[in-house]
């Protein structure tokens, strides 16, 4: 995983915490911590108790574990610029799962 790799780059299923700030489907602006359910090198998915709409951008903040620091240049988070492209509701719960994909550095 670096983070010039494409969307096509294999999922890990790796828990990372995750900041994201950006605005709810009523155009609330709004920040929390998440955690990642799976990452690659063009995405990652988390959970939240927020709707989102699909195309929303956001801002994420990625806390790397040691072991993955050297691939981000030693950086102990990577901050990006995302999009929502997919939003999954769980039944009888107020969480969705979204996933995004990366747009670029911030």
């Amino acid at each position: 995983m670096t983070p010039t790799t494409h969307s096509r780059s294999r999922r890990l299923g790796l828990e990372l915490p995750v900041e994201v700030w950006g605005e709810d489907d009523d155009g609330r602006a709004f920040h929390e911590s998440a955690r990642t359910r799976n990452i690659s090198g063009g995405g990652l998915c988390f959970e939240t108790g927020r709707r989102l709409d699909i195309g929303a951008r956001l801002v994420l903040e990625i806390r790397l574990t040691p072991n993955l620091r050297p691939r981000f240049g030693g950086r102990p988070r990577y901050r990006v610029r995302a999009v929502v492209c997919r939003l999954e509701n769980f039944a009888d719960e107020h969480r969705f799962r979204v996933g995004v994909r990366f747009l670029g550095e911030v």
